[in-house]
């Protein structure tokens, strides 16, 4: 099995405001392709069965093991882009996965997955920028469980 093609968006980048105004772009034409009044449908009890069944019980995108009365429906192509409430429109993901997720494109998604590990292999090396962003990031995280728990 050949390794997926690099989104073409991304390659094209060459600065951090290009990088700053794709993910700009992007965000537009997904509010520009949204499809209004899409219906939602709740899935029955076995088609939730067999959307857990696609993965053997699993998270689709970490893996962790989640069971029929925990997991989230993940749309394939999301509603607002069009997609059908449909058992083979879905995947079974855990709530953290599905939260964070969102209705993002694959190329932000893939911009996302590079940018963190980017940023993790620079924490790592105790780059003092990646060190700067790492505290606002934990300063964030705190601040998002100190809401949950109010």
């Amino acid at each position: 099995m050949s390794a997926p093609p690099e989104l073409k968006l991304l390659r094209s980048i060459k600065t951090g405001k290009g990088l700053q105004k794709l993910i700009k772009s992007l965000k537009l034409n997904l509010k520009e392709s949204k499809v209004k009044e899409v219906k939602r449908k709740a899935l029955t009890k076995k088609q939730r069965e067999a959307v857990l069944a696609k993965t053997d019980g699993r998270c689709h995108m970490c893996g962790i093991e989640i069971d029929i009365n925990n997991f989230h429906a993940d749309h394939v192509k999301s509603h607002i882009t069009g997609g059908v409430h449909e058992a083979n429109n879905y995947l079974p993901s855990c709530s953290t996965c599905n939260n964070l997720r969102w209705h993002y494109s694959s190329e932000e998604i893939q911009i996302i997955l590079k940018l963190g590990r980017w940023l993790k292999t620079r924490v790592t090396k105790e780059d003092e920028l990646a060190l700067t962003l790492a505290n606002e990031f934990i300063k964030h995280e705190m601040t998002l469980r100190n809401r949950k728990k109010s």
